[in-house]
């Protein structure tokens, strides 16, 4: 397959809105009704109340950053800026699915996925644990995702992450930033200097 194809097939998989369905086919009801309005799968376990779809529906989400990236980079041989299209095809394919008339989800764990596929997994250790550190020392939902991905961003710098990861990661982040931009006017208060520690007293 040609760097192109990849590409759209990248796209049109991240596309799938996953958690729109099983909302529907779940509990008869579109979860974009709940919560934030976002179509991902924090309004899953809103919408069922289940903690079992909920995990179903990242994975998912995951799988569908994780697997076209994979297989173009794993059995494609498809590297370097050509795969970091790839991967920044499956993000806006989430971010801006044109099943949901372009207004598509966060892409939080479709980026996780296609970090997983470039470093072989290895990035997922880094993104978990900075994510639920940072969850559990600020308030701030938006700019936890923010802070994790300017943490993975130092870890991809100290590993010698070659210019395209890079370049990805910049795209990344600006999509982030796009995407959570109404929750980061206002500063994170710090709950806890260590997740392990009582929390901060008024």
């Amino acid at each position: 397959m040609s760097t192109l194809a990849w590409t759209a097939l990248a796209f049109v998989v991240g596309a799938i809105p996953f958690s729109v369905l099983i909302g529907y086919l779940v509990a008869g009801v579109d979860i974009r009704s709940y919560g934030d309005g976002n179509p991902g799968a924090t309004n899953v376990k809103r919408a069922t109340g289940s903690l079992a779809w909920f995990l179903l529906a990242v994975f998912l989400d995951i799988s569908k950053g994780l697997v076209p990236v994979a297989l173009a980079f794993w059995y494609g041989d498809i590297a370097g800026w050509e795969i970091a299209a790839v991967a920044l095809a499956a993000v806006l394919g989430h971010a801006f699915s044109p099943f949901l008339r372009f207004n598509g989800g966060k892409a939080i764990a479709t980026s996780g996925g296609i970090w997983m596929a470039l470093t072989y997994f290895a990035s997922g250790f880094v993104q978990v644990f900075l994510l639920v550190y940072i969850f559990y020392s600020i308030d701030s939902s938006d700019w936890t995702i923010i802070l994790t991905g300017l943490g993975f961003g130092l870890y991809l710098f100290l590993t010698g992450a070659e210019l395209p990861y890079i370049a990805l990661w910049v795209a990344n982040m600006f999509l982030f930033a796009a995407k959570h931009r109404h929750g980061l006017h206002r500063r994170p208060g710090l709950k806890r200097w260590l997740p392990f520690l009582p929390a901060q007293s008024a």
